[in-house]
């Protein structure tokens, strides 16, 4: 029997999306309503403009609601604001006396204990904890257990990844879906989502990068040893390469972003030194115009190169030398470009391809599913916190201290 079914809602830069889904037995995620619209009143990752973007919720749940012909009554929202960090801290939780001359065993106490203290990251005011993400534990000498639970030692230790948003960013999202008005039932971060939904358990022990690039903002997630080693998020994203040509070109935004998606590339060619296109006139005064295609593609090479370039020094920053033997998985509609992947190898020096959901079920077609990743991820998300809840006491507490909440 399947989990009950979740909606999810993304606002962003370009498009409000809500994907309704649910995880079925085999693990397997069934989509079964979705709806998007254009966004309005929303501007690298935060909001500007409160009545356009309410509008824009209210429209893509209605379209939702219509395709899977039932109300939604709360949603799981999905964000970054362009704001997102990571910061590791580190739990001791003595096991005996150090003046004792004894060992003590490990129990399930102890370990929520370690875990609980992990938890408590001093972040600023303007800060708002997403998530709290367990590494490996440490019994005395013994490194990289598991499960320590059983074993005898002195001393417990674990590291903790805690993922934190811009606080007034994530609070006006969540205001604005109960304006809509709608129960939000939590916010969680899109680059964690959009990893859940394309990485498999092999590529998170080999090392893998996933890069989200959506209209205003580009998220990342790095996974390594089967553990998130690091996490984060920048105001840069697919809507900027479009103002870069516009600018560029002298051109308006809407032929901007016809011919980046048509005739643009993220890599430039100097054979294309001679070829020109042709971008036609437009309703808004537009005439038409002639540009060569190696001034088109140096615009979109510059933001692009960027885009990664920034992502690589945030990796460098929180882990470096952490191998990507699994590469780079692009997700989010900036991933589309022609070109990025290419771009994304020579960057990162790792092959770099694109991230597809993998065991769903209910998208119309391959293609598109790369778009609704952090949706997808997001669902197995929420499942992965509604599962235990049949189990013991202590497993219930458990898995909500690893995951962590928004209202931390």
């Amino acid at each position: 029997m399947a989990l009950e079914a979740t909606a999810i809602l993304e606002i962003g830069t370009s498009t409000v999306r809500v994907l309704v889904g649910e995880l079925r037995d085999d693990d397997v995620v069934s989509v079964i309503g979705i709806g998007e619209t254009e966004s309005r009143g929303i501007r690298k990752g935060e909001i500007i403009n409160r009545d356009d973007a309410i509008k824009c919720v209210r429209k893509a749940i209605k379209a939702a609601e219509e395709n899977r012909r039932k109300s939604i009554h709360s949603v799981l929202l999905v964000t970054s604001g362009g704001q997102a960090e990571a910061k590791r801290s580190t739990g001791i939780h003595k096991l005996v006396d150090p003046t004792d001359n004894q060992l003590s065993e490990v129990d399930g106490e102890d370990v929520a204990e370690v875990i609980e203290i992990a938890r408590k990251v001093a972040l600023p005011e303007n800060r708002i904890k997403l998530h709290t993400l367990q590494q490996y534990f440490q019994v005395d000498d013994t490194m990289s257990v598991t499960n320590p639970v059983g074993m005898a030692g002195e001393e417990i230790r674990v590291d903790m990844l805690t993922i934190h948003g811009k606080r007034s960013a994530v609070d006006n999202f969540r205001k604005i879906v109960d304006d809509a008005p709608i129960e939000c039932n939590d916010a969680v971060f899109t680059g964690l989502c959009s990893a859940l939904a394309v990485v498999n358990d092999e590529q998170k022990k080999a090392g893998v990068l996933v890069v989200d690039v959506g209209g205003g903002t580009t998220d990342f997630t790095v996974y390594h040893d089967g553990f998130v080693q690091a996490a984060g998020s920048f105001a840069v994203g697919g809507d900027h390469i479009t103002n870069d040509i516009s600018v560029g070109l002298q051109i308006p935004l809407s032929q901007a972003e016809m011919v980046k998606k048509k005739d643009g590339s993220a890599l430039t060619n100097l054979m294309e030194r001679d070829h020109n296109i042709s971008i036609p006139a437009a309703s808004q005064g537009f005439s038409g115009k002639m540009v060569r295609a190696v001034t088109l593609n140096t615009i979109i090479n510059a933001r692009m190169e960027e885009i990664f370039m920034l992502v690589k020094e945030q990796i460098d920053l929180q882990c470096p030398n952490v191998p990507l033997s699994a590469g780079v998985l692009l997700t989010g509609g900036g991933s589309f470009l022609n070109g990025a992947r290419d771009l994304g190898q020579k960057v990162f020096n790792v092959p770099c391809t694109h991230g597809k959901p993998f065991d769903v079920h209910g998208l119309s077609s391959a293609k598109e599913s790369p778009f609704y990743a952090c949706h997808i991820g997001a669902i197995r998300y929420a499942a992965s916190l509604n599962k235990p809840a049949e189990k013991t006491p202590f497993s219930k507490k458990l898995v909500k201290l690893l995951w962590g909440n928004v209202h931390d």
